[in-house]
């Protein structure tokens, strides 16, 4: 993952957070002061399906089936298993919500990359 999504400078900033979803926390919300990138890389300790959803503000994009005031995305982790998700990219003051999907307890570790002197948040409830 990190050798294909390309780095802005050398002076980015790397901030890294670990969750337990489902099991401890419900939602991570994840921002940034500045532009930045969301990597996630999640296991799912159950015996049976899970995966994350995540959740963004409106795309600029949209087809005519879309609407609601977020986009939302379910990835699949297969049981007991870990996977990278890849990454997902944000501007600066947007919130990425992550959570669990199908009531499955999931790890995730997340590492966002933004510029350098940027204020990252990683909030949970």
């Amino acid at each position: 993952m990190w050798l294909f999504c390309k780095r802005k400078s050398p002076c980015d900033h790397i901030v890294r957070g670990y969750f337990g979803l489902g099991d401890h926390e419900h939602v991570v919300h994840v921002t940034s002061s500045a532009d930045f990138l969301l990597h996630i890389w999640a296991r799912n300790v159950e015996t049976s399906q899970g995966g994350i959803q995540i959740l963004t503000p409106p795309s600029q994009f949209r087809g005519s089936g879309s609407t609601g005031p977020q986009d939302g995305l379910v990835l699949d982790v297969p049981a007991q298993t870990g996977k990278d998700l890849g990454c997902i990219g944000a501007q600066g003051g947007e919130t990425i919500d992550i959570s669990n999907a199908f009531g499955a307890r999931v790890t995730v570790f997340l590492t966002v990359i933004t510029a350098d002197g940027a204020t990252v948040t990683m909030t949970w409830t």
